[in-house]
């Protein structure tokens, strides 16, 4: 039987609020809907609590991974039993607004999208407080499709590191039918920055995706979130680079230019994340050699982090 869609929660240690995610899934008001909850090798009481979800609700399907193996991993297991027309993605300490499926479904329908991304509510996890819009009027700036070169420059990393919203943060509904008839599906070795690679090898095959300057999809900012985990940068790089060949076998030149400056970005971001972390095995790797400048700006980063090290502070942690 087809479905409407499936939303999938990938979770992992997240007894203490999958359920509020699972329950804001459920009160869509889109019928024919299923949920699939997929704990992922969690050391607490996750799955006694999907199971308890899935008990109260047969829309709930509950799959279990023996061991952690990472959100890519987590939804290709869901991908793989999904019934409904949508994919619909929800982060565990996320919510839906109630009507989000059923407008966005809607619109994709009407437009003929592939994929289709509202805008993200802001919402404080602790405090349950409103922050505000992701995108705001920005969001409004892309009417049409977006293309390759759209989607990278909507997603750019920068020295600063600033928190700006980026196009990796959307979470789009995806036709399950351009999903299959492509073979696509997350690259399990990448655990952050894997979501937005699929929505490139997507539109790298023609895909339609669309933005709806609505916030339908709340997001809660939590310190302790995969992608607020500090180490972000290490594996958005590795992500990048399958990018970068996809574009290599597309032969597109203006897009290789600019997935290698992001590239650039990412990896020196990479590199100042591991001289603060202690890693020298890893900064090596991310080393660049692209000229005095640059060559400057990490032996600074190196040695600021020497200094802190032989600080009477540094010396005490």
């Amino acid at each position: 039987m087809t479905l409407n869609a499936s939303i999938i929660i990938p979770a992992h240690n997240a007894a203490a609020f999958v359920r509020d995610a699972v329950e804001s899934a459920l009160a869509q008001t889109l019928p024919d809907i299923e949920v699939i909850v997929v704990d992922d090798g969690s050391a607490d009481a996750t799955w006694e609590v999907i199971l308890g979800c899935a008990g109260r609700d047969p829309r709930v399907v509950p799959l279990r991974q023996p061991r952690q193996s990472g959100p890519a991993a987590a939804r290709n297991a869901a991908l793989a039993v999904a019934r409904g027309r949508w994919i619909a993605l929800l982060d565990a300490d996320d919510l839906y607004l109630s009507d989000r499926l059923a407008r966005m479904i809607g619109h994709a329908e009407a437009a003929g999208a592939d994929l289709l991304a509202d805008d993200l509510l802001k919402r404080d996890f602790a405090t349950g407080a409103t922050l505000g819009r992701c995108f705001g009027e920005r969001m409004a700036a892309w009417p049409r499709p977006l293309s390759l070169l759209e989607l990278v420059r909507g997603d750019m990393p920068d020295l600063r590191q600033t928190q700006h919203a980026k196009l990796g943060f959307l979470q789009p509904v995806m036709r399950r039918a351009f999903l299959v008839q492509h073979g696509l599906r997350y690259a399990e070795d990448v655990t952050t920055g894997e979501d937005f690679l699929l929505y490139f090898a997507c539109v790298a095959r023609g895909a339609r995706f669309l933005l709806l300057p609505e916030p339908l999809y709340v997001y809660r900012l939590r310190g302790a979130s995969v992608s607020n985990g500090g180490v972000a940068p290490l594996h958005v790089s590795r992500a990048n680079r399958h990018m970068l060949g996809i574009a290599h076998d597309i032969g597109d030149h203006a897009l290789i230019a600019l997935l290698l400056q992001r590239q650039r970005l990412l990896d020196f971001n990479s590199f100042a994340l591991a001289i603060r972390r202690g890693w020298p095995g890893v900064a090596l790797r991310h080393l660049q050699y692209g000229g005095p400048q640059l060559l400057l700006r990490q032996l600074r980063l190196v040695a600021g982090a020497v200094r802190q090290q032989l600080s009477p502070a540094g010396n005490a942690r």
